[in-house]
């Protein structure tokens, strides 16, 4: 029976482990903030580690010294927080917000379309991967506008965002203007984001730059 309680807590680790992104998920479905939906799996994981710590100290550790009681705790607290953490990281712009404002005048103000848009590049594997958490982000709030500007006038790489796009977002090549290169910030993919209240301002995020508390900003702004 003691090694029934331990084991199943185990499990439940694994599991939580093995469903971390679809915890995510199922958090965002539920409309929940993406910075606490991020957290969220790894809140559930803590708190299996911590019930098996639990566990084996009631079930072994009781008679222990104290020294034996405490090695052995943070051992398992390490041990089971560490192979969560290596099996799903955090990584730098996971949770950034780091973004510049830009205002544009003249026939350039039109560029950008009230919502979110994302300069990409024709074989950006980073592109794809933002575009997939668009298309995500896209089924639960279908009223926010996203769309997506690829440079370089590629015709084939165009076609190709359309086809990923799943008929979810406009996608158009970006504009032929020197100046609107210019704002482009280092590295791809880039995202823009117009509110809707009359002004010209943008906000750009890189994409290391672009995490969960920017998508809950725009949300916000947008009162989703």
């Amino acid at each position: 029976m003691k090694v029934i309680k331990i084991a199943v807590s185990v499990i439940t680790l694994a599991i939580l482990i093995f469903f971390h992104e679809a915890i995510i998920s199922l958090g965002l479905s539920f409309r929940l903030s993406f910075t606490f939906s991020k957290i969220l799996p790894y809140m559930l994981e803590f708190f299996a580690v911590c019930l098996i710590i639990f566990q084996v100290y009631s079930q072994y550790l009781m008679g222990t010294s104290l020294t034996t009681r405490r090695l052995v705790s943070i051992f398992i607290l390490f041990g089971g927080s560490g192979i969560a953490f290596a099996i799903h990281p955090i990584y730098e712009g996971d949770f950034s917000h780091e973004y510049r404002e830009i205002m544009l005048a003249g026939e350039n103000s039109e560029t950008f379309q009230h919502g979110l848009t994302m300069i990409a590049m024709p074989g950006c594997s980073h592109c794809y991967a933002r575009l997939e958490e668009m298309k995500q982000v896209s089924r639960i709030y279908p009223s926010l506008p996203m769309y997506v500007l690829v440079i370089n006038e590629d015709v084939y790489a165009l076609e190709e965002y359309r086809e990923r796009s799943e008929g979810l977002f406009q996608v158009d090549l970006f504009p032929k203007s020197t100046l609107l290169k210019t704002i482009i910030q280092e590295g791809y993919p880039n995202l823009i984001y117009k509110a809707n209240d009359g002004t010209s301002k943008l906000n750009n995020w890189s994409n290391n730059g672009f995490g969960s508390a920017s998508w809950d900003f725009i949300l916000e702004s947008e009162g989703l």
